[in-house]
């Protein structure tokens, strides 16, 4: 494909194997992309204090919240005026604000790729009122882009980013060398405090009798009461790196893939890890999953249809290795080439 751009710009968190993905579809469509993560223009000190600003009295909320975003969106307006991107994508939409989407219009195509819905997740409070800027609005959900259509924000596009195959591949010897420290069964994710966690703990609940573990956040501990079968499979962990979390499925088998409240129809990104590193999803059912990503692969993928069938599914497919390993190599090869970066650029400039 001819580059489109000279130079790309591309707002998105340094540590997500999400932001590889969005970086090889952008360089199939400009010549230089240039990844900056908004977080890096702001201390850790100011960021803890915005993360609980909430917690403080309107008055005091409202001036810092000012004081805050004036200071974040400055730096991203610098950066643009700096390196003059032809095109910028924004992941989410970060602390961005109206009128700066405006300002940065004025040079760049804006384009952002909704990683978490813009009507059931607390995120910025601008979120939504920047995608009205947008020159093009990129989604894993559809029913995400039909309330966006709704709305009369018509410049959208369905598309899943695919495997990013340098954060997450299958390492030669883990079997070997994983000195009795594999598993059958993982999850790792935060947990929520509130209904969003039940959910998600009553789903890994399912999977206590197998050979099962969970990496996470100390929220999950808010649930053992409902679920005591939990304490003994959960381990208390920080952030663990890309490193070590693609070691980590390299040594089990088969990996939940729960979908997030504001997950509506669409995929999460742990399914293309989880298929990267060589495990299978057991995939918690969305329409999209089988009526698009899926919808002419040819034979049945792991989906989730009742959570009380989830450990019937678990124990199937440990009992077939061989038929494990063949429908996630072909679940893996049908995404990466339906979802490459070049197909990807094609349908975004298509739309564009």
């Amino acid at each position: 494909m001819e580059k489109r751009f000279d130079k790309a710009l591309l707002l998105c968190p340094g540590k997500y194997s999400l932001t590889n993905s969005l970086y090889d579809i952008l360089a199939e469509l400009s010549g230089e992309v240039i990844i900056h993560d908004p977080v890096s223009d702001l201390s850790a000190g100011e960021l803890k204090i915005n993360s609980q600003i909430y917690r403080f009295p309107h008055s005091i909320r409202k001036r810092w919240e000012e004081w805050f975003s004036r200071k974040a969106n400055q730096a991203l307006l610098d950066l643009v005026s700096r390196i003059e991107p032809e095109v910028i994508m924004v992941y989410n939409s970060f602390f961005l604000r109206p009128e700066t989407c405006s300002m940065m219009k004025k040079k760049s195509l804006l384009v952002f790729f909704m990683g978490d819905s813009p009507f059931y997740t607390p995120l910025n409070n601008y979120y939504l009122s920047c995608l009205t800027y947008a020159d093009l609005i990129i989604s894993p959900d559809s029913i995400w882009n039909e309330q966006l259509n709704t709305m009369g924000l018509r410049k959208t596009l369905h598309l899943f980013p695919g495997p990013d195959t340098r954060s997450y591949f299958r390492a030669e010897g883990s079997d070997k060398e994983s000195g009795g420290l594999g598993t059958d069964i993982l999850y790792v994710g935060s947990c929520y405090l509130n209904s969003w966690g039940y959910k998600k703990a009553y789903l890994m609940s399912r999977f206590t009798d197998f050979n099962f573990r969970i990496y996470g956040n100390s929220a999950w501990k808010r649930w053992f009461s409902f679920f005591p079968e939990l304490k003994s499979v959960y381990k208390e962990s920080g952030y663990i790196s890309t490193e070590a979390l693609n070691r980590m499925f390299n040594l089990t088998r088969l990996i939940p893939v729960d979908g997030n409240p504001g997950i509506l129809a669409g995929a999460h990104i742990r399914m293309a890890e989880a298929l990267a590193a060589g495990a299978l999803p057991l995939i918690e059912y969305r329409i999209d999953v089988e009526n698009i990503l899926f919808k002419d692969i040819g034979h049945e993928i792991p989906l989730i249809r009742d959570y009380s069938k989830a450990g019937d599914m678990a124990s199937y497919w440990l009992s077939d290795e061989k038929g494990r390993r063949e429908v996630a190599d072909s679940m893996f090869d049908y995404l990466s080439e339906k979802y490459s970066a070049a197909m990807n650029a094609a349908r975004i400039e298509e739309v564009l």
